[in-house]
């Protein structure tokens, strides 16, 4: 099996994203958060779901790049980053990425800010904590809506003493029934991309309250000053049959949101359908 884009492997697919990029660095805890930005223009910032890195974007940033500066962190206890000095509420983790978002943009600029699933709850809090400083904020399947993931049974589990190849397996089959419509989609850079990303990850949600697992991002959106908008998957296994409730919960906060639904991809839609994802996402926030 092949990784898409014409890579013959994982690693060099990934290697020749990161050689694109710039890398900078922001304080967080006793270490730095490191970003990674990609082109020139207006800044865009793109923020991975829950067990990710910079990674979850890895087939966006090349197209988002040619209009935008395209600004992706490995955010606070993911990927490369380390602990913050808390990571007890989604505000505490997201003011420490909205200092460094602040200290690297160009403070005559405004900002897009865009989470995916889990990034979707900081998203809501970055935009609430920078006010006009957000052109807009975008949450793509995001989570804390205070409504129950649908999860389907059969989810594999890693042991001890497995190979490599049946760690691969565990995460193919995972991906395969939790993150995409299309089973074929679970490649070997999506195999390797999540693998990579779970033994980095250094915390989990359980950190946090109850409330603040299931509804962060409805506490946050009242704060968001700048317009708020959505994409869903049609077949986001997460959201199951309550797409709709999340719509209205949404609107219910913001009437003039605007929600976009993109047809035949799972949870990770950006990767799974990444050309008609990225023209949505240009769309809606009206560029090119």
């Amino acid at each position: 099996m092949t990784a898409p884009d014409g890579a013959s492997v994982p690693l060099e697919r990934i290697a020749r994203a990161e050689a694109s990029a710039r890398r900078l660095t922001t304080p967080c805890g006793d270490g730095e958060m490191v970003w990674r930005l990609w082109g020139e223009g207006p800044p865009l910032v793109l923020l991975h779901g829950n067990f990710g890195s910079w990674m979850h974007w890895i087939r966006n940033v090349d197209a988002l790049s040619r209009v935008f500066t395209v600004m992706v962190p490995d955010t606070p206890g993911f990927g490369e980053s380390p602990l913050p000095p808390s990571v007890e509420t989604p505000r505490a983790i997201a003011e420490v990425t909205a200092q460094g978002l602040v200290e690297i943009a160009p403070p005559d600029e405004q900002i897009r800010v865009v989470g995916f699933s889990y990034g979707g709850r900081l998203a809501g809090e970055i935009a609430a904590l920078l006010q006009d400083r957000i052109a807009a904020m975008v949450g793509v399947a995001p989570a804390g809506l205070g409504i129950d993931d649908s999860i389907r049974p059969g989810i594999a589990k890693l042991r001890s003493g497995m190979t490599p190849e049946e760690i691969a397996q565990v995460h193919r089959k995972n991906l395969a029934l939790l993150m995409f419509a299309d089973a074929d989609t679970a490649d070997d850079l999506a195999v390797h991309i999540q693998q990579t990303n779970t033994q980095r990850a250094k915390f989990r949600l359980t950190a946090w309250s109850e409330d603040d697992r299931r509804s962060s991002l409805a506490n946050a959106l009242p704060g968001v000053t700048a317009p708020v908008m959505g994409i869903w998957s049609d077949r986001d296994t997460f959201a199951g049959d309550t797409l709709q409730q999340r719509f209205d919960v949404v609107r219910g906060i913001k009437p003039d949101a605007d929600i976009r639904m993109l047809e035949g991809a799972g949870h990770w839609m950006q990767y799974e359908a990444p050309e008609r994802f990225n023209a949505l996402l240009l769309d809606l926030l009206r560029v090119g």
